[in-house]
């Protein structure tokens, strides 16, 4: 009996993301998402440099700054 009841709860764990509405994305919401995982990959990329590049990485950030190559300013 018990283990009629965890199958059953299994399967139904198993089908809900199968049940779950899919929600179409339009370009324009995929390319603001794509635009923030590629900012968070960017802000994170310090984390797994090794400690000789990271003064090339933060120079390369402070060029990219100045001359306005870098992240899209919000209004």
């Amino acid at each position: 009996m018990k283990k009629t009841v965890l199958l059953a709860v299994v399967a139904a764990f198993a089908a809900s993301p199968a049940a779950a509405e899919t929600k179409q994305l339009t370009v324009k919401q995929a390319m603001e998402q794509n635009q923030k995982s590629w900012e968070l990959v960017k802000g994170g990329l310090p984390l797994v440099l090794p400690s000789w590049a990271l003064p090339f990485y933060f120079s390369m950030q402070q060029n990219a700054d100045k001359t306005g190559h870098g992240a899209h300013k919000k209004k």
